[in-house]
């Protein structure tokens, strides 16, 4: 008996076959293209600065100023971090960021930056501190001084 559509018996055996390498191809090409992606992430350096989470600094910063007296100024701030400068001449520049829940324009902002700044006394370790940066707890520079 002949079938009026076309060739069911000679093509339904190879449209599995057809299928199946259609798909291999799909994930050959996937996986290149995974590979291609890592590759080229790995191969970069960051665009954006390294930012170091600073506890101990933090610390450091609050007894410092419980024995100064400066205890309830300190309090707000909330993370400090130091963050390594892409792009400069030398190497281990960075800058200190305090985050803080202080608004802008207080004036208890101002003297938390005054303080953080005598209290950051030179001592920059490997490298040099080269600016002091106030953040609200959104992330917005609320002051900006250099060390």
């Amino acid at each position: 008996m002949d079938r009026p559509y076309a060739g069911s018996d000679r093509l339904l055996p190879r449209r599995p076959a057809v299928l199946a390498s259609a798909v291999a191809v799909c994930l050959a090409l996937s996986l290149c293209a995974v590979y291609l992606t890592l590759s080229a992430c790995a191969a970069t350096t960051p665009d954006a600065p390294v930012r170091e989470p600073e506890h101990r600094l933090l610390e450091q910063f609050r007894s410092w100023a419980r024995d100064a007296d400066e205890s309830r100024t300190a309090r707000h701030a909330q993370a400090l971090a130091t963050v390594e400068l892409t792009g400069t001449d030398k190497a281990y520049d960075y800058d200190v960021e305090v985050r803080t829940d202080l608004p802008a324009g207080s004036a208890t902002a101002d003297d938390l930056t005054a303080l953080m700044r005598t209290w950051w006394d030179g001592d920059d370790g490997d490298g040099t501190a080269r600016d002091l940066v106030l953040l609200d707890v959104r992330g917005d520079r609320l002051a900006h001084r250099r060390l």
